[in-house]
């Protein structure tokens, strides 16, 4: 029998839960609201980064943030804190205008909104990052395991080996010479270097940030998640970053090398000094020791060093290794092409370069000239010069038009007196390490190391035609041959 309404108990007033309640409501919107700002913040500055990266990057923390540009920190701020408390307010507000004009308002819908909004936004970051893929991959095939060719077993015999420079250029593209699509070849000093290229450099999962891309190239193998994700290793990447890999560094140092890494930005970002340090680099300059020379602050970008004053001193370093009459490796890193929008620095002002696409008009420039002073004092003789992109661009002012090719490319140049014929024309990140070691003089038996293919001299195999398929489908499943090169 169901009691009259004037008969009911009353529900009795209860601060406290209602309280509980409101809390709630605001902590739900507060979270939604964050994971949309978050996702905007990441895709508008850095286009879309999978969750090996962001879980590569979330291990270094404060380190991360103490070492990159300010400029990131500030938009951060705007875009993942003052925005969301502005659109909580917002939201707020209208959806208490919105019921509190109702006379009967629907209480269920009122509790439901900020539920949905939270399963919307984490719907989003699920599609975002592909976690379906990420999951998937604990299950996989263990591609690397199948392919990894220990570069340590393998005979690398060194017949006129010469001096290496090895220059990445921060997300240069050989799409910027497109002049169908910017109107000009925005690289035309670098595409005018005599040089031996590869008109087709991928980039595969792995690869595409510029730690992982140094890794890639130097230990043909990928950098994935092996900390924040994986409880296993947790912290062991940091005091030993790949121990029981060999890389260009071993080997060259092993050949009576002197490898020297010379960076605009800090080599703490990311991890990269510890890398260079733990594979026989034996100098690793960045930010802090060209602010320790003198450098005022006021002469630099955000990330540190401009590339033009970069070079300028590689060529003073150039000069000194040259002469000590020492097998040397010089590694250079720019940074001035760096997303979101580059920066111009004031000597490229004054040659009269503006906008992004002045950015990499004069960083080309500043990389060929760098060429041109080699070539000039007679190192050529002696020395091959290798110019790598070291990723694809993400997302800048000049993406509309990359997006619009039909193949976007990684840049790369080898440049020497006497290459080795080509076997290919394609290569992926970690054909580099036998690639560059065949280009500079080294013989490697059967020209496999890690999970390249040189790109240089016959060699009975070759990479399978559907590999970058596989590579992009399979290399970043979970393998334990991959693991136990990060055992201490």
């Amino acid at each position: 029998m169901e009691i009259p309404q004037s008969i009911r108990p009353a529900r009795s007033f209860n601060p406290a839960r209602i309280c509980m309640r409101i809390c709630t409501r605001i902590c739900t919107y507060s979270g939604a609201i964050l994971l949309f700002c978050l996702n905007y913040w990441i895709n508008r500055f850095f286009g879309r980064p999978d969750l090996d990266q962001i879980a590569y990057h979330l291990q270094f923390g404060t380190e991360l943030l103490g070492a990159s540009d300010p400029a990131l920190a500030r938009r951060f701020v705007r875009w993942c804190v003052l925005a969301p408390l502005l659109l909580l307010a917002a939201v707020l507000l209208a959806e208490g205008r919105y019921f509190g004009r109702r006379r009967r308002p629907d209480c269920r819908a009122r509790t439901l909104l900020p539920a949905l909004a939270l399963v919307a936004a984490v719907g989003l970051w699920l599609v975002q990052l592909s976690v379906v893929d990420y999951v998937a991959a604990r299950f996989g095939p263990d591609y690397f395991g199948a392919h990894y060719v220990p570069p340590a077993s393998v005979a690398v015999r060194a017949r006129k080996p010469k001096n290496l420079v090895l220059i990445y250029v921060e997300s240069l593209e050989a799409g910027y010479s497109e002049r169908r699509v910017f109107g000009d070849d925005l690289i035309a000093p670098l595409s005018r270097l005599a040089a031996t290229r590869f008109a087709s450099y991928e980039q595969v999962p792995g690869t595409g940030w510029t730690i992982a891309a140094i890794v890639a190239t130097q230990c043909a193998l990928p950098l994935k998640r092996m900390t924040v994700f994986d409880v296993h290793t947790q912290g062991e990447v940091v005091p030993a970053f790949l121990p029981r890999a060999t890389c260009l560094g071993d080997i060259l140092a092993r050949h009576g090398y002197r490898n020297v890494f010379m960076g605009g930005g800090s080599p703490a970002f990311t991890g990269k000094g510890k890398f260079l340090r733990a594979h026989h680099y034996h100098e690793v300059l960045g930010k802090e020791d060209w602010q320790r020379a003198g450098v005022p602050a006021s002469a630099m970008n955000g990330w540190g060093l401009f590339d033009d004053d970069l070079l300028l001193r590689a060529r003073a370093r150039l000069d000194a290794l040259h002469a000590a009459r020492q097998p040397f490796n010089l590694t250079l890193l720019t940074v001035t092409s760096h997303e979101p929008a580059g920066y111009l620095s004031p000597g490229c002002a004054r040659r009269g370069h503006a906008g992004f696409d002045g950015v990499i008009r004069c960083a080309a420039a500043d990389v060929a000239a760098f060429v041109d002073y080699a070539a000039a004092r007679g190192y050529l003789e002696d020395t091959n010069i290798v110019i790598v992109g070291d990723h694809l661009a993400r997302r800048n002012p000049l993406s509309a038009g990359l997006d619009s090719l039909a193949e976007r490319s990684v840049f790369n140049a080898f440049i020497g007196s006497a290459a080795p014929a080509r076997n290919r024309a394609q290569l992926v990140h970690f054909d580099l390490l036998p690639t560059i070691l065949e280009f500079n003089g080294f013989t490697v038996e059967g020209g496999r190391l890690g999970l390249g293919y040189s790109g240089f001299n016959p060699h009975p195999v070759q990479p399978d035609p559907l590999r970058v398929a596989q590579l992009r489908a399979s290399v970043l499943n979970q393998s334990p041959v991959y693991r136990a090169l990060w055992a201490p």
